[in-house]
């Protein structure tokens, strides 16, 4: 038999053989120790590798107690962290290409504050300032008649712009394919529901796999807020 115990804030859900258990959230103040559990070693082995990077941790007789309780908290605390991290990138890279603001899940805002970390806020793309457009076709239109005289510099100039040019509209074009994507994948399962979900991953799992980052992140937030228990590591079986 092994010893597995949860001394986080959460309850830990998993399922072994398609028999699901819970390993409940630590309580100080309860005088029971519920969130220590002894149980048999494949199952033990098989949930504490699925779910330690959130908290779980396996102890034996003699362990200091206080020691594996911060070793718990530090695992559930670097998940979180890690979590917060990957969110912002995207939106980072969202704010970049001049894209929508994805907003995060209910969980993942208590554990940023939780944390004490910031996510990122919402962002909107700036209109276009037209006075300040037709400014800047005067200015251009004064620019060439100064440098009308010289035509070789200015061929040179025209070269590198329009290698510029040629760079961000293939830039561009890339973000424009990525984003039709993206759109495409979530119609495949916003519409999901409890019942059918988790069958959608199994029989996904490969193509899930391959999707854009924004789209795995909104998966799993899908189904971590509908089920409430931690996105597979593995395919399910």
């Amino acid at each position: 038999m092994t010893i597995v115990a949860n001394f986080t804030p959460r309850d830990i859900n998993y399922m072994h053989k398609g028999i699901g258990g819970v390993v409940p959230a630590y309580n100080e103040d309860s005088e029971h120790k519920d969130h220590i559990i002894d149980m048999d070693d494949k199952r033990a082995g098989h949930i504490l590798n699925e779910y330690a990077k959130i908290g779980l941790v396996q102890m034996q007789f003699d362990d200091d107690i206080e020691a594996k309780k911060k070793q718990s908290l530090d695992q559930y605390e670097r998940f979180w962290v890690h979590q917060i991290e990957v969110f912002n990138q995207l939106n980072e890279s969202q704010r970049e290409g001049g894209k929508g603001f994805n907003r995060p899940p209910e969980l993942l805002v208590k554990m940023a504050d939780t944390f004490n970390l910031e996510l990122m806020k919402p962002f909107t793309v700036p209109k276009r300032d037209d006075a300040k457009v037709e400014a800047l076709k005067a200015e251009n239109v004064e620019l060439k008649e100064t440098v009308s005289n010289l035509s070789g510099q200015m061929k040179q100039i025209l070269d590198m712009l329009k290698s510029e040019k040629d760079e961000k509209a293939i830039e561009t074009h890339q973000a424009e394919k990525l984003a039709e994507l993206v759109i495409a994948n979530r119609k495949k399962y916003k519409s999901l529901m409890a019942k059918t979900m988790s069958g959608w991953i199994k029989n996904n799992w490969d193509d899930i796999e391959a999707m854009p980052e924004e789209n795995r992140f909104e998966i799993i937030s899908q189904y971590e807020d509908m089920y409430q228990v931690q996105y597979p590591a593995e395919k399910p079986t």
